[in-house]
């Protein structure tokens, strides 16, 4: 029996910890925004704070949820790029500010919504949860 096998259970328990890591901070982050009356911000914060409910309904076994958690990545990515569309072809007059905290905003949940695809691929069809 091989014990270092990762499973796709193992993959979406990872991805589902991620999520709710990054939906805590968001909602963490709530109270600052309210205060210094970033409203972007705030609504972003309110949108990404449900990744914590997504994480922990992963955790929980939900089937509906994995499908929650790759729309929530897919926006995550969305929301990622728009900084990186403003600033590559200076859509606005004023230009965006890009810097490598842009970057890992797009690869982090590419990264993730890769591993949770991965997770439900035929490679993991046929094994039995771990």
């Amino acid at each position: 029996m091989n014990t270092k096998h990762i499973s796709a259970k193992h993959i979406q328990m990872f991805v589902a910890g991620a999520l709710a890591l990054a939906g805590l901070h968001a909602m963490i982050s709530l109270p600052h925004y309210w205060v210094a009356s970033q409203s972007v911000a705030f609504i972003g914060s309110i949108l990404f704070s449900i990744g914590l409910f997504v994480g922990i309904a992963m955790l929980f076994g939900s089937v509906r949820a994995f499908w929650w958690a790759a729309i929530y990545l897919l926006v995550a990515i969305a929301a990622g790029l728009v900084p990186v569309f403003f600033a590559v072809f200076h859509v606005m007059s004023l230009r965006a500010h890009l810097s490598w905290w842009s970057v890992f905003s797009v690869l982090t949940p590419t990264l993730l919504l890769a591993l949770l695809l991965w997770s439900r691929s035929k490679h993991f069809r046929h094994e039995p949860d771990a």
